[in-house]
This record gives C-alpha cells, sequence and structure tokens, in this order.
C-alpha cells in the first residue's frame, strides 16, 4: 500500500508533497464488557511516539482539497491502576506498537500572512509488530509478543481519524489527530478499542519556500 502511493506521490502530481512528521501519542483503551453486570473500569492515559512520513496529494486546482497519507509508527496502550488486582502490584500498563497508514480527505482555509489551517478526516489500517504487559513490582509476570495468535491482542486494527493542522509557508507545520478503532482489537472477553490522540510537528522535504515580489 505504501508502494502504491508513493508511487501516485512521485509520478502523478507535481504538486505533491513528501515530508516528515513526529510527535506525541496520547492513548488509552476504551473498554466494554462481555456480560452488562460486568463492571466497566477506565484506564489513564499513556504517552507514547508517533513519526513517519506525511504525504499530501491536491485533488483539485485550486489548491484547496488534499490527500492525505503515508506510513507511519504509533505507539499505543493503556495504563491501568488499581489496589484491588493482587497484592503484588497495582499498575498494569500495556504498550501496542503500530505502522499504520491513514487516508484523510483535508481541506486547507487560506488565512493569509503564509498561514492555512486544515481540517479532514478519514480511515486508518495499522499492524501491530510487537508489545508488551507489564506488572508493577511483579515483573517475572511480564508478557511479550501480545499480537501473536495465541495473546492477547489483534495484528490488524482500524478506525477513523479525525485530523486538523497548522501550515506555515506551504513547508512546516503542527498537527493534531484522533484515531479510533472501529473493531475489538482483543481476543479476551473485555472488548477493547485503541483511543488515541495525536500531536506532532511536520516539514515537507521536496518544497521549498514561495518567493515573494
Amino acid at each position: 500500500m505504501f508502494a502504491i502511493f508513493l508511487l501516485v506521490a512521485l509520478n502523478s502530481y507535481t504538486q505533491t508533497k513528501i515530508g516528515l512528521r513526529g510527535g506525541l501519542n496520547f492513548s488509552n483503551f476504551l473498554n466494554s464488557p462481555q456480560y452488562p453486570e460486568d463492571n466497566k473500569y477506565t484506564g489513564t492515559v499513556l504517552t507514547r511516539s508517533n513519526a513517519g512520513l506525511q504525504i499530501e496529494i491536491p485533488l483539485n486546482g485550486d489548491d484547496d482539497w488534499f490527500l492525505y497519507t503515508g506510513p507511519y509508527y504509533a505507539g499505543k496502550g493503556n495504563r491501568i491502576r488499581s489496589r484491588n488486582l493482587v497484592p503484588n502490584f497495582d499498575t498494569i500498563t500495556t504498550y501496542l506498537n503500530y505502522i499504520e497508514l491513514p487516508v484523510s480527505i483535508g481541506y486547507k482555509f487560506f488565512e493569509g500572512n503564509n498561514k492555512r489551517l486544515i481540517a479532514g478526516a478519514g480511515v486508518f489500517a495499522g499492524y501491530g509488530f510487537t508489545g508488551k504487559v507489564l506488572y508493577y513490582n511483579d515483573p517475572e509476570h511480564t508478557i511479550r509478543n501480545l499480537h501473536k495468535p495465541d495473546n492477547r491482542y489483534k495484528r490488524v486494527d482500524a478506525g477513523f481519524n479525525i485530523v486538523t493542522a497548522l501550515e506555515i509557508d506551504k513547508r512546516f507545520g503542527i498537527r493534531l489527530d484522533y484515531s479510533r478503532s472501529l473493531f475489538d482489537i482483543s481476543r479476551y472477553k473485555w472488548k477493547q478499542y485503541n483511543n488515541s490522540f495525536g500531536f506532532s510537528f511536520f516539514w515537507y522535504l521536496n518544497n521549498k519556500k514561495e518567493e515573494v515580489d
């Protein structure tokens, strides 16, 4: 999928821009119990990182509608604090690592002073390549390789994403992302969904600042 999008970017659109992005994810799980009588629990936000490519493909000649994509690393997970689980520990931290490919339709609002606001929405697909669960004060119970068929989480994740950004000089900017799983990522009785807010900086590699007469 990445190769297809990259070929489109390099060969089909002269205005296509390829850039780098990197920042932080603030992730949590949305949990749903299997039975109504089960108690719901809420975890705390886990700070992870994100980094990868940002590809911008124009969709019309007016320089306002764009397709945003680009594979990137997305760290996700969850932290649960409870003193009632077992006597040996009170914190369980789950780390999940994905390679994700978002596909969003975005619109740019021209604000002047070489600044533009961007709003977009779309879908994403992710592949979980590794993960682990850490038990505070009980390290021997650490669980690794969470995405294997006999372990806790499914490899594939998919859902919707929303993006807003501020672009400066058509060269760099900051972006805010929100993504949520649409399908259960857990293999256990509790249904779990990734829920993540992202903050990142981006800068384009093949776009020079426009000269002003």
